[in-house]
Parts: C-alpha cells; sequence; structure tokens
C-alpha cells in the first residue's frame, strides 16, 4: 500500500522486506540491501524532501538463538560523515523486539531539520540471534 500526501507524490521513503538479521552487536542497512521503491542499492536513503517521519519495522518469523532481542535505530549523516542518532535512546518506539511483530517509532531531529541522507541500523543481543522475515518501511513528511 502506497500513501499519497495532498499535493500528490508518494510519502513512503524507504522499502525493504524479507531480510534476515543475524549476528550480536551493530549493523545497518548496506549496500546489498535494496530499497524497493527506488530499486537503489545504495545503503543510504535520501532524506532531502522530508523534515520528520515514521519507521515501521515488522519482524514476521518468531526469533531463533537465546534470550534475543532486535532494537531498531534511525540516523542521520551530517556533512563530514558522521553518524547521529535521531530515533528514541533505547530503539525506534522505545521497544525492544523479543518475539515476532510489529514496532515503530518517530524519525525527527527533535524540531530540526533532519539532513539529507539517513540509514536503518539495528544491535542484536543474545546468543546467536537470528530474526527473519524482517521488512522496513519509512514514510516522510
Amino acid at each position: 500500500m502506497t500513501y499519497v500526501r495532498s499535493g500528490g507524490g508518494s510519502n513512503e521513503l524507504f522499502r525493504a522486506s524479507g531480510l534476515t538479521l543475524s549476528g550480536t552487536g551493530s549493523d545497518t542497512v548496506t549496500a546489498g540491501t535494496v530499497n524497493a521503491l527506488t530499486a537503489s542499492a545504495a545503503g543510504t536513503i535520501d532524506l532531502s524532501r522530508i523534515s520528520n517521519g515514521l519507521l515501521v519495522v515488522n519482524a514476521a518469523n518468531a526469533p531463533t538463538g537465546t534470550n534475543p532481542t532486535l532494537a531498531i535505530f534511525f540516523d542521520v549523516r551530517d556533512y563530514f560523515g558522521n553518524w547521529c542518532q535521531v530515533s528514541g535512546a533505547t530503539s525506534i518506539g522505545g521497544a525492544l523486539l523479543s518475539t515476532s511483530g510489529v514496532t515503530f517509532g518517530n524519525i525527527s531531529a527533535t524540531g530540526y531539520q533532519l539532513t539529507d541522507v539517513g540509514r536503518i541500523r539495528w544491535v542484536l543481543t543474545g546468543t546467536t540471534p537470528a530474526f527473519s522475515g524482517v521488512s522496513f518501511s519509512l514514510y516522510g513528511r
């Protein structure tokens, strides 16, 4: 489903589905993940036309491993290449996933304009954690 804001044009900026996130530690949507909306495999997301947004994450399948948790974050890049987190301190929506389900959260720079480039980042904890059937959808305004 594509949502249309008044004035025309889609406000969905990024979509990827069927992903498997595994291993402990932090990782990001990389150049191997194709944005289903733009066919770009750049790994970064163009934010130049929005000031804030909503990131929705769905983990369709039950995770594997011992005590698996998944935290999702959204970062923006400054002119010098530094990444700054603009999602919640613990995870988007403030919730860690430890089972299948949906989580979502606000993407904003707390009243400031977002930079032009963003990325989705995650942190997995537990023993040999894996979440499969993961989808990301990012909407902006």
